[in-house]
Parts: C-alpha cells; sequence; structure tokens
C-alpha cells in the first residue's frame, strides 16, 4: 500500500481544489441555478462525486488497515454514492428531455453513463480489494477516481458557463 500513498495524496489535494471550484461555480450562478429546477441536482452529483474520491483516497493513509476492511469500506461508499447519483440521474433526466434543445440529450446521457461508470469502478475495486484481499483493486480505484474528476468538471462547467448560453 506504500507505493500508492503518493497516488492518494494527490488524490486528495485534487478532489478538494475541484470541490473549492465547485462552491465557486454553483455560487456565481446560484439564482441562475435554482431557476431551472434540477439542475442544482448536477451540483450536488458532482460535489458527492468529489467526496468520494476525497473520502476513498483518505481511508488507505489509515495506518495498518487490513485489505478487506479497506475493500469493505470502499465497496460500501461506492455502493451508497451509486445509489445517490442513480437517483439525482433519475430526477433530472425527467425533467430535462421535454424541454431541453436536442443537442443537449446526447451531451448528458453520455456524462451520465461516465459518471455511474466512474463510481461504479470505485465500488467494483472495493469489491476486487474485498475479495482477493490484495492490492489488485487499486488499479480499478484509479480510473474510477480520474473519471469523477472528469465527470465532476463536466457539470462544473455546465454549472458556470453552459447555463448561461
Amino acid at each position: 500500500m506504500d507505493a500508492w500513498s503518493n497516488f492518494f495524496l494527490g488524490q486528495i489535494g485534487a478532489a478538494s481544489a475541484f470541490a473549492g471550484l465547485l462552491f465557486v461555480s454553483v455560487s456565481v450562478n446560484q439564482a441562475r441555478i435554482l431557476a431551472l429546477g434540477r439542475m442544482a441536482d448536477r451540483g450536488l452529483e458532482a460535489l458527492a462525486m468529489l467526496f468520494l474520491v476525497l473520502v476513498v483516497a483518505s481511508l488507505p493513509l489509515i495506518p495498518g488497515q487490513p485489505v478487506r476492511l479497506l475493500g469493505a469500506e470502499i465497496l460500501l461508499l461506492g455502493g451508497a454514492t451509486f445509489a445517490i447519483i442513480i437517483r439525482l440521474h433519475l430526477l433530472y433526466l425527467r425533467q430535462l428531455e421535454p424541454q431541453s434543445e436536442p443537442i443537449f440529450r446526447p451531451r448528458t446521457a453520455i456524462l451520465v453513463a461516465v459518471n455511474r461508470l466512474a463510481v461504479g469502478l470505485i465500488a467494483l475495486s472495493g469489491a476486487v480489494l474485498l475479495w482477493r484481499a490484495d492490492t489488485t483493486g487499486l488499479y480499478l480505484l484509479a480510473p474510477g477516481m480520474l473519471l469523477c474528476f472528469a465527470g465532476a468538471g463536466a457539470n462544473a462547467w455546465v454549472l458556470l458557463i453552459e447555463i448561461n448560453r
């Protein structure tokens, strides 16, 4: 696990910085976001994904933690976050379809798929850690975390720029 410590420390810093940028984007356009109904859910989705990365990257830094326990923690957190974002997707996609421009539907569907994949990979990495009791699952954790940054960044972009177009 020591070989991964710098990666996890970097993820903690990046998730914290991204969360700060997300709060700025939401505060700049707060009135517009709230006027658009479920658009705030995209901010909550991004925040949940960044919080997942922050917490999951912190867990392996606990000294002497058994790999199986780490896997169970990551699986539980990833699964809970997956359930939250699925609920958010159902709510904001239901509102998007009838009112949006046809060009936004495919883009939103791609972002939803990326975000589900990102969180799903994190949960799957926890399952692999729990099952195998070795660090193999960490190789699924890394792309999941990086995809979380991509998805959260895309949602922040929508909340900062796209809603004003």
